[in-house]
């Protein structure tokens, strides 16, 4: 009876093994380091049509910034947009490869120089990694079946901490308390010397004359509120807009409301000041 026990355990041992499915078999992970090779040359060569070649009728490719695009038509038209604006740089080393049986999941990096063919613009360098399930097809060959990318840049305008947009926007509500408080002081350290200010009648106001009004009391708030602001940071210059609803008087007249604005930011010493400045009142 042991006997019989042990020889059916053996059985079942066989029918497992061979029924198991391989796990990372070398010359699987090899052929899918190989495809990511392939992707490589391709977006290099600006070849969309060797880019579709690699996927399939129903490939997933979900890129940054784009509409996901199924199938390899999609993807062929999708990239090709793309190489009639740039000339691509790409590297793409692969991370990491997993494979059970007919599915292949590949970690990769990149890195991404985009230089537009147009004359005159900057190119962009971009970076991030990217996660690329493969198939098997039934002639042994692997094919991209989704593939998932991201960036470790922050997006065009903003900045990794979000330090200089908080930074911004403090100026902005210190702007509008030192309007209500008449605080020359707060004024003269966030105006720029250049500094001047458009309204929708298209005058314009200098620093110099903004501090005489507030210490004339020539213009008086009694409360402002800012509310929607937005930034725009590149480098040492920034943009912000927003709403600002206050109460408040300009030489008797009232001037109460809100109005849109859109400053114009530098950075000097480390600070930023404010060196242009626009509002128009909301009707």
């Amino acid at each position: 009876m042991k006997t019989n026990y042990a020889v059916c355990l053996c059985v079942l041992l066989l029918l497992a093994t061979s029924c198991a499915q391989k796990v990372n078999d070398p010359a699987d992970v090899q052929a899918i380091k190989k495809s990511a090779d392939d992707f490589v040359k391709a977006v290099n060569a600006g070849d969309a049509g060797a880019i579709a070649a690699l996927m399939t009728d129903k490939t997933v490719y979900a890129d940054l910034n784009l509409p996901v695009a199924v199938g390899g038509e999609a993807i062929r038209s999708l990239n090709q947009a793309y190489f009639n604006q740039f000339k691509a740089e790409l590297s793409m080393p692969v991370e990491d490869v997993r494979v059970v049986g007919d599915l292949g999941v590949a970690r990769v990096t990149w890195t991404l120089k985009s230089t537009p063919k147009a004359q005159g613009l900057a190119f962009v360098i971009d970076s991030g990694s990217c996660i690329v399930v493969f198939a098997r097809q039934s002639d042994g060959s692997w094919k991209w079946d989704w593939t998932v990318a991201n960036s470790k840049q922050p997006l065009p305008g903003s900045t990794a901490s979000g330090e200089d947009e908080q930074a911004l926007f403090q100026i902005e509500r210190d702007w509008a308390d030192a309007a209500v408080k008449g605080d020359l002081q707060a004024f003269d350290r966030m105006l720029a010397a250049e500094f001047v200010a458009t309204d929708e009648s298209g005058d314009i106001t200098s620093k110099k004359q903004i501090l005489a009004n507030v210490r004339t009391g020539a213009t008086k708030t009694e409360s402002a509120a800012q509310s929607d602001m937005r930034a725009f940071v590149l480098g040492d210059m920034a943009v912000a807009h927003g709403l600002v609803t206050t109460k408040s008087t300009f030489r008797g007249k009232d001037q109460s409301g809100q109005y849109r604005w859109t400053d114009t930011f530098v950075r000097r010493d480390g600070r930023w000041q404010c060196v242009a400045s626009y509002a128009v009142k909301v009707q």
